[in-house]
């Protein structure tokens, strides 16, 4: 039977180190919010990407920004400085490898190896983040307009005055858009903060079947709780359909949110929401049936 040697166990045991350093890093660069920033739904379009919706330019007079290069310390006060503290005071050298030179365990090239290694993953999660924060910060968010949360406004997904008043004139008779757009705002905040507390019981409320079974199957395999702040978050009436007696509705979201409670770092969340209800029954209501990313 073939045994662990005394510089097999001593590299596992490092490897071991290097990856609860680095869990911290890789749960960062995780989408927390609600649906993980995945594309689902009870219908095959909803679980592809949708095209990013045409954009125009919006006075941002009133905007409000964040600073993308606004970084708090992370829970471990900074990966960079304590790993090279590790590294300079020779700690991990001490703890690990009990002083052993080149026949009892890893050498210096051992070592310099998967530090290379491991400062190219920081890297490269970082760069997924920092990415995510300047697209957030160059955002041109649009004065805070009515609604229940602050920061809703024009979102921009819609260029004249004319797609307006066809989409008006198209929607379904008694539909009331503002009205909906309230509710879908406030669905949004809600499933979120639900999300966030892994709080089933409320979030089968607002929910299709197959988007319950869709989050089940996410928490599943991320069940740790993970609340998100939301900043700012501007929707926009995308279409109103009917088809027999379903009712189906698509909201754009264009959300800018802090998905690490632990950083100043934000994420701009770009979404299109589906919406759907039975609208024979006037018990009924409006349950999300699909999340679909914006490319």
């Amino acid at each position: 039977m073939r045994t662990v040697t005394g510089k097999s166990l001593n590299l596992i045991l490092l490897l071991a180190l290097f990856t609860f350093i680095l869990w911290p890093f890789a749960r960062e660069a995780e989408a927390r919010r609600l649906g993980g920033g995945k594309s689902f739904g009870s219908k095959p379009s909803y679980q592809q990407s949708a095209p990013k919706p045409a954009n125009r330019d919006i006075n941002s007079g009133q905007t409000q920004r964040v600073n993308p290069q606004t970084t708090a310390p992370g829970r471990f006060g900074g990966l960079g400085g304590m790993f090279g503290g590790l590294l300079m005071g020779g700690l991990i050298g001490s703890l690990l490898f009990g002083g052993a030179g080149a026949t009892g365990g890893p050498g210096l090239l051992d070592i310099l190896v998967i530090g290379g290694i491991l400062f190219f993953v920081v890297r490269l999660l970082r760069a997924r983040r920092t990415a995510a924060t300047q697209a957030a910060g160059d955002s041109p968010f649009g004065n805070p307009g009515q609604g229940r949360f602050p920061g809703f406004g024009d979102s921009g997904v819609r260029d004249p005055l004319s797609e307006k008043k066809t989409l008006a004139q198209s929607l379904p008779p008694g539909f009331d858009a503002d009205e909906f757009l309230n509710g879908a705002k406030a669905a949004y905040s809600r499933l979120q903060e639900a999300w966030g507390k892994r709080d089933f019981a409320d979030i089968k409320h607002f929910t299709s079947p197959e988007v319950l079974q869709e989050l089940k199957s996410q928490a599943e395999n991320d069940p740790v709780p993970a609340p998100v702040e939301i900043i700012l978050v501007q929707a926009q009436l995308m279409d109103v359909q009917d088809h027999g007696d379903e009712r189906t509705a698509s909201v754009y979201f264009d959300v800018m949110m802090r998905e690490d409670m632990n950083q100043e770092n934000t994420t701009q969340a770009k979404e299109i929401w589906h919406f759907k209800r039975n609208k024979s029954d006037s018990r009924s209501f409006w349950v999300l049936d699909g999340i679909q990313q914006v490319e």
